[in-house]
């Protein structure tokens, strides 16, 4: 049963790309504790550390689309292996560095994640015909799991031996760089071959597809814009507020890792409900329910308030994958391209929508701003209903 449900499973490009993208987003997430514990040691106002977010982000967001591009030209696999290196080398500078050009390389390490997003992504759609939304979202669903470990993972090596002991994450992702390095993702998958009658079934459905509109790129973008503002505003935040409540680290870890703990599985679930009953809808009602866990996870308190928070991450992280694939329908031989402009406009709008947050929050109070960001949701939840219907095609 698992042969004939998960093929891609069988092939180690995608293997590769998948344990690789699990590595990138353990350093990804952890590295809000090590900014946190920065902020702290330097004295940064809420602000200044939006604007470190920002330049990460930034570097994330705007070289994705060139990755992305490179990436569909010349292949992806020295994209991932350069990205990865490159994430090792400045997480290592986080770990062993002072203050300051620990901050920096936090910041830098962000090009790294800006090339394996796009790269990867396309190897992991490269599984032809019906798995080809499957693959994808279970390749999400992978780096979200990343997400999750990432701030507990760090949390318990902050604790207990400060943040040299942080060093243990890069050199974790060493082994993911091995494993690139011995993967061929430069040899796409090939289409089996399908009997007369397949090919029959297959042309018909092609035929009645209908395209995507470039202009289902704009409610796509305001969906973006207040899903990511409302995620990254509540990883980077909420542990500093935590940290000024005298939480310690391992409790502010599980609580940043809670929110992509359930990211991960929404990704999954939502994957699985665009498939057997609705892309739109599914994005509707997932952005619209995250309101209720995001707005109250702060007043209810313990012990509710982590799995509010996982919760929050789970109706939040429905869309995600089905954006992906819409962007790569409307860009259907560019798939590298589409798929670094979405994931590049998620780092960019999160970043913008955080440094805002930030701004507020240092005249307004920092528990008082996280509360009234959930209400963002809401007009994402109405920009998705004006998404069009998709079939996916390969």
């Amino acid at each position: 049963m698992a042969e004939t449900s998960f093929p891609y499973l069988r092939k180690r490009a995608y293997l590769a790309a998948t344990l690789t993208h699990f590595t990138v987003d353990v350093l990804n997430s952890s590295r809000t504790l090590v900014v946190a514990l920065l902020a702290i040691s330097l004295g940064l106002t809420n602000q200044q550390v939006g604007i470190a977010l920002i330049v990460y982000n930034l570097g994330a967001a705007l070289t994705q689309p060139l990755f992305g591009l490179l990436a569909d030209r010349y292949g992806p696999r020295w994209i991932i292996i350069g990205g990865m290196g490159w994430m090792i080398f400045f997480y290592t500078l986080a770990a062993t560095a002072g203050d300051w050009l620990a901050l920096i390389a936090v910041t830098m390490a962000g090009l790294g994640s800006g090339a394996f997003h796009p790269a990867g992504t396309k190897v992991a759609s490269q599984t032809p015909g019906t798995h080809r939304n499957q693959a994808t979202a279970l390749f999400f669903t992978i780096g979200q799991f990343g997400l999750f470990a990432g701030p507990v993972i760090a949390g318990i090596l902050l604790d207990r031996f400060d943040r040299s002991g942080y060093i243990a994450l890069p050199i974790m992702a060493i082994l993911a760089l091995l494993l690139d390095w011995s993967a061929s993702f430069d040899k796409p998958e090939r289409e089996p071959v399908k009997s007369v009658a397949e090919k029959k079934v297959a042309a018909a459905a092609a035929r009645a597809a209908r395209p995507v509109s470039p202009w289902a790129a704009l409610p796509v973008a305001i969906i973006v814009l207040c899903t990511n503002s409302f995620a990254i505003s509540v990883s980077t935040y909420t542990p500093i507020l935590f940290a000024e409540q005298g939480y310690g680290q391992t409790y502010i870890g599980w609580a940043a890792g809670l929110v992509m703990l359930g990211s991960a599985i929404g990704v999954l679930v939502g994957g699985i409900l665009a498939d057997r009953w609705s892309a739109k809808w599914t994005v509707v009602v997932g952005v619209m329910l995250a309101f209720i866990p995001g707005y109250f996870y702060l007043p209810a308190g313990d012990p509710l308030r982590l799995p509010l928070l996982a919760l929050a991450g789970f109706l939040g992280g429905m869309p995600h994958s089905i954006l992906v694939i819409l962007m790569q329908s409307i860009l259907p031989k560019r798939e590298g391209m589409a798929t670094g402009l979405t994931l590049g406009f998620m780092f960019f709008a999160g970043s913008v929508g955080s440094l805002v947050v930030g701004r507020i929050a240092d005249s307004a109070g920092l528990e008082t701003t996280l509360r009234s960001v959930p209400f963002i949701l809401l007009a994402g939840a109405l920009a998705a209903t004006f998404l069009p219907r998709f079939k996916h095609q390969r």
